[in-house]
This record gives structure tokens, C-alpha cells and sequence, in this order.
């Protein structure tokens, strides 16, 4: 009995719920055709995907998984089950582009402008204020030279051809954007070589006391004031502007100067610097060593370096000439000497250089075309080792490359090595042609830091 009543009761159940489920299995195929012709359609806004799920959303209401049969339940669930991920899906679809947008700006690399690196000139402080540097410096210098005479004739018979010393103070002033220095040279007056006839005068001078310890001398080699920028300096005073890349040849924008250690006379001068980039910068110098400014160079140098397309490469282009000598003589002789310079590294130990120059550019002289090249080494037993040489085609019909000597060649070379064996002492020595001969030398300079 209890059995017909239970089973009367689920079959009244279902009598009553079957027009609700048919009506809702309607309402869930309606909504599935409707996400269908949505999903269809990928150009449409993300506002068109609202409707629909309103649509499945009374669908879902009105058919609760407690009222409907469990065979129907699923075709029930189905519609707001696969709508609802799509209708997200949709809704987001413009916040994930924005976001791939701004992760892909992210990724970019920020252009930052370089800072140039500023070299310092002073390392370790004597006196030191929040806003500048003091620095001493104190050595002394012993040089000595030997030819080893083949092909001309010793005038003298000298032990050495060359024996001289001098001793060197300068003091040297550093802040973010200043830099100054103040260098003077003191020379022993019993090793100045005067240049004497023969050696009988020079005796005779030594012995008449003329060139005595009374007779020392100093010079001013250095006094300057440096001011900069990010992109602008200023620069004046007196320094000289000996810029080679070996050591014994080069330089010749500024006159042809040979020599172990040799270096270019100090100048007065007023220079301005551009530095636009990392890779250029631009000097300009007005430069006289005229009493009264009756004379003047222009100089300008063009450097370019960290290239990184040409495996960075230094070049310095450079010009000079006595241009302005016309503001006081208007039949004053002009020249002009051109230049252009290279530097290629190769790792940190060798170095590749070379040099070419047009001197002498005049209306009435000839020109003179002087070539140098070389290596430059750095190792760790000897700090630097330079091989060079220069190439002046017919250097004896140009007495202005010509120093000494019958047997002019066209061809000089030089070697030139350096070694610190403490941090007070070092020694630089040098075997080179000796002037434009075929003759040899061999040169050494002793310095000695006080400070």
C-alpha cells in the first residue's frame, strides 16, 4: 500500500513538472542559438555580448536543477554553462589587448641619454673640500743618451751625447666642473747643453765659470684653468699640445717634432670645446707666443672615438695655421698643416696607429706629406712597447725634416719601452734613429715621484 503511494506521488510530480521543463528546454535552445550567432561574429563590440547573457541569464533562473528531471538537467545547465566564458571572454578582450600593448612598451629599452665619463685628473687628495681637490706633484728626471756612431764622424767624442736632468713641481686644483693646474720645470744649470761650436768651447765656458750652478733656470710649462659642462668647455692658459700616439713621431698639425720623449713647445692659449655625443667632440684654440700679439694660430681638432660600428676606432682630424699673423702683417707668409690620425685596438694589449699629414700648405712652398705608423703593446713584464716609424719621401730636399748629418734617409724608425718597478721609480728607454741619419741611439729617462 505504502508503495502505490509513494509511486503516486512521483508520477503526479511528473505530470505537473513536465510543461516547466519542456518550456525551459525551449528557452536553453533559444539562448544556445543566439551564443552561437554572437560567438559567429569575432568584429562585433564586446557591448553586443551583453545581451545575451541577460538572455541566458532568465533561462537559468527559471530552470532550477532541484525542479527539473535528472535526464533534462544537463540540456538545462548547458546554455549558461559554455555562455558565461564566452561573454567574459569577449568583455575582456580589449583590457588584454591594452595590457599585451603596455607589457610590449615595457619590454622596449628606455633611451637614456649617455652621460660622458669625465676623466679625473687628480686620484688621491692632498687637501679636500666639499666643493674642490688639491693635489702636489714632485718628481725628478735623469736622462741619458748614446750614439752608436757607424756612418757620420763623432764631433765631440762624448761619453754621452745627451746627459741632463731637471726636476718637476705642480699643483693641481679638481672639482665637478673645474680643473686647473700649475707646472713648473727647474733644469740644473752645469748639464744645460747650450749648443756650443766644438767641444773647446764648451770647456772653456764650464771653466770660466759661465755655465755654472749659479747660471740654474726653471720654466713655466704649465698654467691653465679648465671649466665644462655636459656639452661646452672652456680652457685658458699656457700648456703645450703634444698629442702623438707613439712617442717618438707624430704630431704634426703643430710642427714636425722628433725625438725620444720629445714634446712641443708651451703655448699661450684660449680654447672652447664641444662635446655632443659619447663619440665626438670638437677643440678650437687661439694660440700666440708673440710678446705684443703681432702673431697667432687658429687650431682646430676634430675627435671621434667609442665606435662601436668600427670596432671602436679613434680619428682626430686636425688643423693649424698662422692665419691670424695677417692682422698685423698683410704680406705675412700663411701655411697651413692638415692631419688625420688613427687608433684601432685589438683587445687590451695591442694597439694599431698611424698618422698622415700635409705640411707646409702655402702658395710658395712645397708640401711635405710625412707618414707614421706603429704597435703599441701593454704586457705585464714591460708596461708598454711601441715600434714606429716615419716615411717623408726626399726628406733631403726639405731642410725642415732634416736634423743633422750627411746620410739623410726617407725612412726613420724607433722603439720605445716602459716599465714602473715600484711606485715611485720607472724607467723609460728608447733605440731610435738618431736625427734623419743612418746612425742609431740609445736613450733613457730615470723618473723619480717625491709625492
Amino acid at each position: 500500500m505504502k508503495k502505490m503511494i509513494l509511486a503516486s506521488c512521483i508520477l503526479a510530480a511528473a505530470v505537473f513538472a513536465a510543461p516547466d521543463a519542456a518550456e525551459t528546454a525551449a528557452k536553453a535552445e533559444a539562448a544556445q542559438k543566439e551564443l552561437s550567432k554572437e560567438t559567429a561574429e569575432p568584429a562585433a563590440p564586446a557591448a553586443e555580448a551583453a545581451p545575451a547573457a541577460e538572455q541566458a541569464a532568465p533561462a537559468e533562473a527559471a530552470a532550477p536543477a532541484e525542479a527539473a528531471p535528472a535526464g533534462e538537467a544537463p540540456v538545462a545547465e548547458a546554455a549558461p554553462a559554455e555562455e558565461a566564458p564566452a561573454a567574459e571572454q569577449v568583455a575582456a578582450a580589449e583590457p588584454a589587448a591594452a595590457e599585451q600593448v603596455a607589457a610590449a612598451d615595457e619590454q622596449k629599452p628606455a633611451k637614456k641619454k649617455k652621460r660622458r665619463k669625465k676623466k679625473k685628473m687628480i686620484q688621491q687628495a692632498v687637501i679636500e673640500t666639499p666643493k674642490i681637490a688639491f693635489d702636489i706633484n714632485a718628481d725628478f728626471e735623469l736622462e741619458a743618451g748614446k750614439v752608436f756612431w757607424t756612418s757620420e764622424d763623432d764631433a765631440y767624442s762624448d761619453n754621452l751625447e745627451t746627459w741632463n736632468g731637471e726636476a718637476n713641481f705642480a699643483v693641481l686644483a679638481e672639482g665637478d666642473d673645474f680643473k686647473g693646474k700649475i707646472a713648473v720645470a727647474f733644469y740644473p744649470g752645469d748639464l744645460k747643453d747650450e749648443g756650443y761650436a766644438d767641444k773647446a768651447a764648451k770647456k772653456e765656458a764650464f771653466r770660466n765659470g759661465q755655465n755654472g750652478h749659479e747660471d740654474d733656470y726653471f720654466s713655466l710649462d704649465e698654467a691653465w684653468a679648465f671649466q665644462e659642462t655636459e656639452m661646452f668647455n672652456f680652457k685658458v692658459g699656457r700648456w703645450d699640445n703634444t698629442d702623438k700616439n707613439g712617442d717618438y713621431f707624430g704630431g704634426y698639425i703643430d710642427g714636425y717634432m722628433n725625438g725620444f720623449m720629445s714634446t712641443q713647445p708651451s703655448e699661450n692659449q684660449l680654447q672652447f670645446g664641444l662635446t655632443p655625443s659619447e663619440t665626438m667632440d670638437l677643440y678650437v684654440s687661439l694660440i700666440s707666443q708673440s710678446a705684443n700679439l703681432n702673431k697667432g694660430d687658429l687650431r682646430a681638432v676634430f675627435n671621434f672615438h667609442n665606435l662601436e660600428a668600427l670596432n671602436n676606432i679613434k680619428i682626430q682630424l686636425g688643423y693649424r695655421s698662422n692665419i691670424f699673423d695677417l692682422v698685423y702683417d698683410a704680406d705675412a707668409k700663411v701655411q697651413h698643416n692638415v692631419s688625420l690620425k688613427a687608433n684601432v685596438p685589438f683587445g687590451n694589449i695591442v694597439n694599431l696607429f698611424g698618422e698622415v699629414a700635409l705640411m707646409n700648405l702655402s702658395a710658395d712652398d712645397d708640401m711635405v706629406m710625412p707618414i707614421t705608423g706603429g704597435l703599441a703593446f701593454n704586457t705585464p713584464v714591460v708596461d708598454r712597447i711601441i715600434l714606429e716609424a716615419e716615411y717623408i719621401g726626399d726628406r733631403y730636399e726639405h731642410p725642415e725634416f732634416v736634423s743633422g748629418g750627411k746620410h739623410v734617409k726617407d725612412v726613420l724608425g724607433a722603439v720605445y719601452l716602459e716599465k714602473a718597478f715600484t711606485d715611485r721609480f720607472s724607467l723609460s728607454a728608447g733605440f731610435h734613429s738618431y736625427g734623419s741619419t743612418k746612425d742609431w741611439m740609445l736613450s733613457g729617462n730615470l723618473v723619480g715621484r717625491i709625492n
